[in-house]
């Protein structure tokens, strides 16, 4: 493992539901919430490894200094291993396969702001943020928070009700907001397959529609989203309007210049002075420890991969994998990255093929002209899949897509609710209790109400040109 300086805030929820942010073959406890605080997922984590005896095989205190291909198709990698201050010294270790999973979120995105050396308060990154009453912020003072992503508006909602803070956010790329819960269900349980049958232009006017009804315009609060609402990462947050619509957060837009002093001076010419500006400007990743060569084969740009559906390259084919890096629209990493390491343990096993390099290369270039053509133009949306259709896709690969006609009784919840339990039904490595969870995890009311509307519509209008029919018979 290469060592990371992310850090998590004390009072972090995860923002996906657990029924999306959920290992396949093994469910939260029953009494962990729908969206679980950070403490619950680090012992769900250990959980897992300590059930499927995992913890033997994994070194910690590990930084990988290097991994290279040698002629004959294995990979060396050289590592030192120890506790600091006890390092062993570079030991190297020779396998026929690597996967790397060192993350998209591995290294802060320190944007450089023009007068920063003028500026006397305080500036720093979101990741060394955990909570107001240790952020080194005096309480009661105005904070200025870059950014409008999830940890941008969680720290904005800690600053105001732990710190007594006012703050603002600074929003260059304005972003739709969506409430963790829609009419009773977790937002992300609607992203189904039944609901993806539908072309994507009619899902987001969908979407976009019924967040309006139910939180508003954006413009309403003072955001103004640069694109519709299925073209960005939105943001997820039930408490932002309301500080909002209480005067506690304000938006503002992006910064011009820092300075001098506590001075910020934004894009429209106003200016305001902060005590603190908290950078929640997300992160990048990179591979040093790879070869110039083979990371020019693999990274082509800022967050930009060169990657066969954002695990493997046309060039090492399943020599080297990459897992975790992909940003899911709706819904969690785990479900993808479980899948992709699935694939790729398949591959490594025999079982499954990868296409040519050249027919892998292709598809590399169709996926990224139809993203290109569907999401804002941003290096934070380079990675984006839509969850249920990615997944399905890789399922599909290694024989584990749910098979609706093997599951007529699952019918229902398999095309209108989600869960990773889905992928456990069928094909390699199934489980036993994946129906009970299936069947469990019931699709949103909406749905139900939806489908009982569409099928009374349907009966009136057969009625109706019955009616009509027979009246002109007779």
């Amino acid at each position: 493992a290469v060592v990371s300086t992310q850090s998590t805030g004390r009072f972090t929820h995860i923002n996906v539901s657990k029924q999306n942010y959920v290992f396949s073959d093994f469910p939260f406890p029953d009494d962990v919430p729908d969206f679980p605080h950070h403490s619950q997922m680090i012992k769900y984590i250990r959980d897992y490894a300590a059930h499927f005896k995992l913890v033997k095989h994994i070194w910690t205190n590990c930084i990988v200094t290097n991994i290279r291909q040698m002629a004959d198709g294995t990979w060396r990698i050289t590592f030192d291993k120890g506790k600091y201050g006890e390092r062993e010294g570079q030991q190297i270790l020779t396998v026929r396969n690597v996967s790397i999973a060192t993350g998209h979120h591995s290294s802060p995105h320190i944007p450089k702001i023009p007068g920063e050396e003028s500026y006397v308060g305080t500036l720093y990154h979101s990741m060394r943020y955990k909570c107001a009453s240790s952020s080194g912020i005096r309480q009661g003072k105005r904070v200025l928070v870059v950014g409008m992503g999830n940890s941008a508006v969680d720290i904005a909602d800690n600053l105001v009700t732990q710190g007594q803070s006012h703050v603002d956010i600074s929003a260059r790329s304005p972003t739709w907001v969506f409430a963790p819960y829609v009419l009773g269900t977790p937002v992300d349980h609607y992203a189904t397959r039944g609901l993806y049958m539908l072309p994507l232009t009619i899902v987001e006017k969908i979407v976009q529609t019924l967040m309006c009804i139910l939180l508003g315009l954006p413009k309403q609060w003072g955001v103004y989203p640069l694109t519709s609402i299925l073209r960005s990462q939105p943001t997820v947050s039930h408490t932002l309007y309301h500080h909002i619509q209480r005067g506690n957060i304000n938006i503002t837009p992006d910064i011009a210049c820092l300075g001098p002093g506590k001075k910020v001076t934004f894009s429209d010419g106003s200016c305001a002075w902060y005590e603190a500006i908290i950078l929640a400007t997300g992160y990048t990743f990179g591979f040093p420890f790879l070869s110039k060569n083979d990371r020019e084969h693999v990274l082509t740009g800022v967050n930009e991969l060169n990657l066969y559906k954002n695990v493997f390259s046309p060039k090492y084919g399943h020599s080297l994998s990459f897992i975790g890096f992909v940003q899911p629209s709706s819904g969690g990493l785990v479900t993808m990255s479980e899948m992709q390491a699935r694939w790729a343990a398949e591959l490594i096993m025999g079982t499954c093929v990868l296409p040519t390099p050249t027919q892998m290369q292709n598809s590399i270039n169709q996926d990224r002209c139809w993203e290109r053509s569907w999401y804002y133009n941003s290096k934070r949306l380079t990675l984006q899949k839509i969850p249920i259709l990615y997944n399905d896709e890789l399922a599909a690969m290694i024989g584990c897509k749910p098979d609706i006609r093997k599951h007529p009784l699952l019918a229902w919840n398999l095309l209108l609710s989600v869960s990773a339990f889905h992928w456990r039904l069928d094909g390699p490595d199934k489980w036993s209790g994946a129906e009970e969870m299936v069947a469990r995890i019931k699709p949103p009311p909406f749905y139900h109400y939806s489908a009982l509307f569409i099928i009374a519509l349907v009966l009136f209008v057969v009625l109706g040109l019955v009616k009509v029919f027979l009246m002109q018979l007779f």
